[in-house]
């Protein structure tokens, strides 16, 4: 059964991997239409919220009373666990990742924002003295943007790799839960789609700073693989220290709750500081049903796929 669950772990750590790195390769040779990205972004938001509430936290609260000889703690040590998983979000986002701030002026990011990310072929059209039109004053202005502009570019990768070591956290708890098929994978879905936009962002957030393609390359690869590492040691550690307690699963998986939580309504994605806000680019009537059907669909795999408690 170890066995089994580590190959399972492993197989879903890497489609994972291969997909985030595959969703962050597009800005380096096409665009993708804010449209489609927006709805994407806000599917992602609703799964997370539902794979939170309808699926992680409620596994997390029964695997913490099965496991509790001490009915009297069941509520604080509930609540704790989540309020850690949240704090945890929040301190990383305050002290680690930057994409808080705008990566550059406002008026240099409404011009990239139509600046197609071939950056290959916008090299060779420069060379050839060709130029695309309102794209050579978006690459003169960004080749004098502050030097602070490139600087960031390293702590917004960091952020993110640790929000995404974080997202590896709890694939790995929630694969423990030998019981439920259905947990893992809900949670695997709900990260894979999360990652995708994600990735995008990275990647066009990097190329915004004038970093070169193959440095971008470099960060994706970084940001890609931090949720199969994490997802597998995970896995491991708890395999090996949990002797079978239902504790040990039931307060990894209610802290992680509390980081999807932090990610889904706290937290800014750097796509979300474009000048084109999700709600402008697509209308709320769209928005409104992504939002709920992300939201009821981890609720409703979990309970098809069935939880065999």
């Amino acid at each position: 059964m170890a066995s089994s669950g580590l190959l399972h772990i492993v197989f879903m750590s890497l489609v994972m991997g291969a997909a985030s790195f595959g969703a962050g390769l597009v800005p380096l040779s096409s665009s993708m239409t804010k449209s489609n990205f927006a709805k994407l972004s806000t599917l992602s938001t609703g799964l997370l919220i539902g794979a939170a509430l309808g699926v992680i936290i409620p596994e997390g609260v029964a695997s913490t009373i099965a496991g509790d000889p001490e009915p009297d703690s069941y509520t604080s040590k509930i609540a704790l666990c989540v309020l850690l998983g949240f704090a945890f979000m929040f301190l990383v986002e305050e002290y680690i990742s930057p994409h808080t701030r705008p990566l550059m002026p406002l008026e240099i990011r409404d011009e990239v924002e139509d600046v197609h990310f071939d950056v290959a072929l916008d090299e060779l059209e420069r060379e050839e003295g060709m130029t695309l039109p309102g794209s050579h004053a978006s690459w003169q202005m960004l080749r004098h943007a502050p030097s602070s502009s490139l600087q960031r570019a390293y702590p917004l990768s960091l952020g993110l790799t640790v929000h995404a070591l974080v997202d590896g956290y709890a694939l790995g708890v929630s694969s423990l839960e030998t019981q439920s098929g259905a947990l893992s994978f809900v949670v695997f879905l709900a990260i894979i789609i999360h990652k995708a936009p994600t990735a995008l962002a990275l990647t066009s957030s990097l190329l915004a700073t004038s970093l070169p393609p193959s440095e971008c390359k470099r960060h994706l690869l970084t940001f890609s693989l931090a949720t199969p590492v994490s997802a597998i040691l995970s896995y491991i550690l708890y395999t090996h220290t949990g002797d079978g307690n239902n504790l040990w699963v039931g307060t990894p998986l209610l802290f992680s709750g509390g980081t999807f939580l932090y990610v889904a309504t706290v937290l800014k994605s750097p796509s979300e500081h474009a000048p084109s806000s999700t709600q402008e680019t697509i209308s709320k009537t769209s928005r409104t049903f992504l939002l709920l059907s992300g939201m009821f669909f981890p609720f409703i795999i979990s309970a098809m796929l069935g939880h065999g408690h």
